[in-house]
């Protein structure tokens, strides 16, 4: 049985100015939902990546029109990216990170304007994509965004971000999730066509 969240979600997918029907829904890697039209060799996701969306519900859509997507990521081989008085950096932690990368998996298609429209806006309205999508400063910096566009018949898993708190030696920040997030079945050069970039405002 469907919870709220999850009725929700389906109807939201199901609407016609959604980005496709959703073919396959899980809780985890429960299966809570199957249209006739979905493919028979589809998985879920691995546990740890579930939890990224909120109640761990996401679904397996099939792509029906172009969608613009964005992902952020940071500089690369930065020996202490929030400075050596940093606590990450004084308590060893900055070589554990694993920061956010150009060719990653994770995008969103809400567009992160107040980041790269040159706005000159507040650190306040600078974070709201950072806050809608959850991503933690422990897991990127989000110096760079990425544009490019998924095409229609693209596979993608659908869902909402999970709220996240970021550990005390990050600064201890609530992000409140509840951004679209999009995770790709195939590698992105394969499945975007394009890119365009923006460095962060």
């Amino acid at each position: 049985m469907l919870t709220s969240y999850q009725k929700m979600l389906v109807n939201d997918l199901s609407s016609p100015n959604s980005y496709g029907k959703p073919l396959l829904g899980w809780d985890g890697r429960i299966e809570f939902f199957r249209s006739p039209a979905a493919p028979p060799a589809a998985e879920p996701l691995a546990a740890d990546l579930a939890a990224t969306f909120i109640e761990n519900s996401y679904f397996l859509v099939r792509i029906n029109r172009v969608v613009t997507v964005y992902r952020g990521f940071e500089t690369a081989g930065l020996r202490a990216p929030f400075g050596v008085g940093h606590p990450s950096f004084i308590h060893g932690l900055t070589p554990h990170r694993k920061p956010g990368r150009p060719d990653g998996w994770w995008w969103s298609p809400g567009r992160p304007s107040m980041a790269i429209d040159d706005l000159r806006p507040s650190d306040m309205h600078r974070g709201e994509h950072r806050d809608s999508n959850a991503v933690k400063l422990k897991w990127n910096r989000l110096d760079v965004y990425l544009e490019s566009e998924l095409l229609p018949g693209e596979l993608v898993y659908v869902g909402r971000a999970a709220p996240q708190q970021e550990s005390a030696l990050y600064g201890g920040a609530k992000y409140s999730g509840g951004g679209t997030q999009f995770r790709l079945t195939r590698s992105p050069l394969q499945a975007l066509p394009r890119l365009k970039q923006y460095r962060s405002a």
